[in-house]
């Protein structure tokens, strides 16, 4: 959930001693919930936790979120679940800077800890910070930075945490419905997500799952008591402030394509529509036209194969592999001659249809399969 940014790697090692120096009276943790930008890498927010002590002049922001696209094979990695993500510590100072550039939010929530529970906490970030254990297999689900910011705040609390139902968890939502909302107007973005993402992906989000996701987790905080051994109740967060707030983008944002993956899936309808009436009433074959189709299908499908080898959660296991699907760059192949190629292509495209029952698909994937499928029959019909 965050870009590739140096930070200056190491992290600024003259802020190791923040881990050996004992909590003072001063010392205040905090979570920083960043709001997205118009970026398409930040539209799912960021989270990191701050360390504040007045007492010592120290202002560090702890953030999981660093990776190094200059790594070799850092695409191959990234789509097979490979991807290593380190855990970074900086002046908070720095940490804002970004966020302002790209007229970002950032949120702050001051938690309500003891004394003891602090340095627990201090302490688990030392550990965190060791050479051995910085470095961490990057989960877009189930281990990312939001996820690890939770863990090591609520892991050292003394009592039980409980929420209250925030809008955030109302009803029931799968995985797909809260990427889908993050992605809301990004009608690309949102479809590339639903074109990698699997059935598994329409499973519903337990209450915890759910804070992957930086905006549910702040919400979640703000709700939160905690409940101590003598039975009384607190807040978990002490105060919340804005840190940035109505900042204005110092950059030009990208501009969208003009077309949303309806209309192109429509359009490319069209034209096979066009081209079956065409070569239907001249009783003429347009040659090459079935294999750019088919090859540009068979092309893509090499992503959703590849998936299926991906240590990603959600991804191996994908519906949409039947219309997007290598095999297509065999069975269309001028030089394969098998007669029951038409047949098999028909079929798969009926089982995708029929996998609507079972998966959520990418937007325009519905319209692809009906032009594919309008192929097949035509080709079928002429028993080619």
């Amino acid at each position: 959930m965050k870009r590739n940014i140096v930070y200056f790697y190491t992290s600024f090692v003259v802020f190791l001693t923040l881990f050996t120096i004992r909590v003072s009276a001063k010392t205040e943790i905090s979570l920083l919930t960043c709001q997205p930008h118009a970026q398409i890498y930040s539209l799912y927010g960021h989270t990191a936790i701050r360390v504040v002590d007045t007492e010592r002049n120290m202002d560090v922001a702890i953030n999981w979120g660093v990776f190094d696209a200059s790594q070799p094979n850092f695409v191959a990695k990234f789509v097979l679940g490979f991807t290593d993500y380190t855990m970074a510590i900086i002046p908070t100072e720095y940490f804002l800077r970004e966020y302002e550039y790209y007229g970002s939010d950032v949120y702050q929530q001051r938690l309500n800890l003891t004394d003891a529970e602090k340095s627990r906490i201090m302490q688990a970030l030392e550990d965190n910070y060791r050479p051995e254990n910085r470095i961490y297999r990057y989960n877009y689900i189930y281990d990312n930075c939001t996820t690890r910011a939770r863990d090591v705040i609520l892991a050292n609390i003394d009592g039980k945490v409980s929420y209250q139902e925030t809008s955030q968890q109302k009803g029931e939502k799968t995985f797909r419905d809260l990427l889908h909302w993050k992605t809301d107007g990004y009608d690309w973005c949102k479809a590339g997500n639903d074109l990698v993402i699997g059935l598994k992906a329409d499973h519903n989000a337990s209450h915890s799952e759910r804070e992957f996701l930086p905006e549910v987790l702040a919400a979640d905080f703000d709700s939160a008591t905690i409940t101590r051994a003598d039975g009384k109740k607190v807040a978990l967060v002490d105060s919340t402030f804005w840190l940035l707030r109505d900042a204005q983008p110092h950059f030009e944002p990208m501009s969208d394509f003009p077309l949303t993956p309806t209309t192109s899936a429509i359009v490319l309808f069209a034209l096979v529509l066009v081209w079956t009436i065409y070569e239907f009433t001249k009783k003429k074959r347009l040659k090459g036209c079935d294999i750019i189709l088919f090859y540009i299908c068979g092309i893509a499908g090499l992503l959703p194969f590849a998936m299926i080898f991906s240590q990603h959660p959600f991804v191996p296991l994908n519906l949409q592999i039947l219309v997007l699907n290598p095999l297509w760059l065999f069975l269309m192949s001028p030089w394969t001659k098998w007669k029951y190629r038409w047949n098999l292509a028909f079929l798969m495209v009926i089982l995708f249809f029929f996998g609507n029952f079972f998966q959520s698909y990418a937007e325009g994937m519905n319209i692809l399969a009906l032009s594919l499928l309008v192929r097949i029959i035509y080709r079928r019909k002429c028993k080619d």
